[in-house]
């Protein structure tokens, strides 16, 4: 069925001071006919910029106790404007009663004295709403961040989304030691390999009581996510780019522990290259040298490609089958 494989090269290469392996294995031909009956299917590849990336840990934020806070926020909000309204009129009343006494009116000396003292009583009122709700406020940056402090402030509404399901809040944790700002899009790695993005809110205040490192919120859509969930992240840092391809999961197979792909590299001729597994993102593995945009790579049946590749050719006797006579 497989015409006879080519023979094998491997090259070592250095650059910039890094060795980085190119091994190209033997490639095996096959018929238009037969690359369809065998169901193999390649996909090209596509240029593409790379960040570095780290791995982070993703969890799910219960967002009902920002919503308490949002709640709390506003209760201390309207007390500062009560306790405003109340000064104003206090001071006020007093003020008349005052003139109308000095006038010599109907106002007794203990009625001018009570307005005054209530006057006293507002303004004093006015202070600790006014504190309690600075408070407040700090508590709310100290605990969830600014960026987060701040949609409280808005009220409640502003996390009705998170509360009833359209959206999901992420808290991302990144290693000890990660000191470049993440990017602004990051992707969250679900169990079954989907992938959301998440848009970044802020930094958050607090560590993650597994990963020690800097922590930032972000946003995604809900989908079912629950409060709790943690998952894995792909999360870009710094600001330099490398250009070049992904390979994606589907291609790669494993043989004598290295990560090899099948590119075609004429019309029913496949060869087995040696990929790096330097660099990754959500989608696989990135690519700087080796690789180029429009190669296009197998991503289902590269285990038969393998197996047929590593066959004895059809001349090969087995020993002993030779005639004695």
């Amino acid at each position: 069925m497989f015409g006879n494989a080519l023979s094998g090269l491997g090259i070592a290469i250095l650059i910039g001071g890094l060795a980085t392996q190119q091994a190209f294995a033997a490639s095996v031909i096959l018929s238009s006919q037969q690359v369809k009956s065998s169901g193999i299917a390649t996909v090209p590849l596509r240029a593409t910029t790379y960040r570095a990336q780290v791995e982070g840990i993703a969890t799910v934020v219960d967002p009902q106790a920002l919503t308490a806070l949002a709640a709390q926020l506003a209760t201390a909000r309207a007390a500062v404007e009560a306790a405003k309204e109340a000064v104003m009129s206090t001071a006020a009343q007093a003020k008349r009663l005052q003139t109308l006494y000095h006038n010599g009116k109907l106002i007794s000396e203990s009625d001018e004295q009570v307005a005054i003292a209530a006057a006293a009583a507002a303004k004093a009122q006015d202070v600790s709403a006014i504190a309690t709700n600075a408070s407040a406020r700090a508590n709310a940056v100290a605990v969830w961040g600014p960026a987060l402090a701040r949609s409280a402030e808005q009220g409640p509404d502003a996390f009705v989304k998170y509360a009833d399901g359209q959206r999901a809040l992420f808290v991302i944790a990144l290693p000890i030691g990660t000191s470049d700002t993440p990017a602004k899009d990051v992707e969250v790695i679900l169990p079954d390999g989907q992938t959301h993005t998440a848009s970044l809110i802020g930094p958050s205040p607090r560590a993650d009581t597994v990963v020690q490192g800097p922590t930032y919120y972000y946003s995604a859509a809900g989908d079912g996510l629950r409060s709790g969930q943690r998952f894995a992240a792909a999360v870009a840092v710094g600001t330099a780019n490398a250009t070049g391809v992904v390979i994606p999961d589907a291609a790669v197979l494993w043989y004598a522990g290295e990560p090899w792909v099948y590119v075609e590299t004429a019309p029913g001729q496949f060869t087995r290259r040696l990929i790096s597994t330097d660099a990754r993102d959500a989608k696989g593995w990135f690519q700087a040298r080796g690789f180029k945009a429009g190669e296009r790579i197998v991503v289902h049946g590269g285990e038969l490609l393998l197996s047929q590749e590593l066959k004895p050719p059809p001349s090969a006797a087995p020993a002993g089958d030779e005639d004695d006579d």
